[in-house]
């Protein structure tokens, strides 16, 4: 049976099949050196220490030819992750395009402990580690969505800042899970893993209606955030769609029918 660990990664963009990267945004991937994830982060105390760094190096002239080789890509400029976890700190996230590696640099080098532990696990456990540029998108907040999917059977799926009311998703709450239960299929038929959850955006395109795009995947585990579903007790996981009504209140459309796969 698969360690904790070895499911964590499992789940990284490095790992993904390109017919589960294919149902997200385009992706390029820049892979880190062992200088450049250095230089990431040693910005965070923990790492510097770790690492016994007197002076954080420098990227190295190959990142910052690839970078913007990369973000050329992309003429309406892009947005940055690693594999395994996004840079986004206490709420904050990258707020504008990046078109070259200086526009990147301030989203990047910040002490960061969760970018820095997985830079610091791949330096001790030999692992690569990728950049992955997408294209910039705006995502409203109300369009974000998590879902959840145990034995490769989709169980719920929630409103992703599940503290806030937008009047967006009850207004639409009928094609947004249309939206879900489609990519719930698509998402089964070729996923590598059996148990995840799984984020998502939704938006409408005036062309082809609704439809939900792959953000990430994490592991199915009980310190993930559960959003409007509980972890107590088993979980009260309903194959529903949950989110906020006007008054404040959870609303439930369940069950819905998401695909199962034997």
């Amino acid at each position: 049976m698969l360690g904790l660990h070895e499911k964590w990664r499992s789940t990284f963009m490095e790992h993904w099949p390109d017919e589960v990267i294919a149902l997200g945004l385009p992706v390029e991937e820049v892979t880190l050196s062992e200088q450049d994830r250095l230089a990431i982060g040693g910005r965070t105390s923990a790492f510097r220490e770790i690492f016994e760094l007197d002076e954080i190096p420098p990227f190295t002239a190959s990142f910052h030819s690839a970078v913007n080789d990369t973000l050329a890509v992309f003429p309406s400029g892009g947005h940055a992750r690693l594999g395994g976890c996004s840079f986004k700190t206490y709420g904050q996230s990258q707020t504008a395009p990046a078109f070259n590696s200086r526009d990147l640099a301030p989203h990047i080098l910040k002490e960061n402990p969760r970018v820095a532990g997985l830079l610091a696990s791949s330096l001790q456990n030999n692992f690569d580690v990728g950049l992955f540029i997408r294209p910039w998108h705006d995502i409203p907040h109300w369009a974000e969505f998590r879902l959840f999917m145990k034995n490769r059977a989709f169980i719920g799926a929630s409103q992703y800042f599940h503290t806030m009311v937008f009047p967006e998703i009850e207004q639409s709450a009928k094609p947004i899970a249309s939206a879900l239960i489609d990519f719930a299929e698509d998402f089964i038929s070729v996923s590598h893993l059996d148990d995840a959850i799984v984020d998502v955006f939704v938006e409408q395109k005036l062309e082809t209606g609704w439809r939900a795009v792959l953000i990430d995947i994490n592991p199915l585990i009980r310190r993930a955030d559960a959003c409007l579903f509980r972890w107590h007790n088993g979980g009260d996981f309903d194959r529903g769609l949950r989110f906020r009504g006007r008054d404040e209140c959870v609303l439930s459309m369940a069950p819905l029918p998401f695909a199962r796969t034997s």
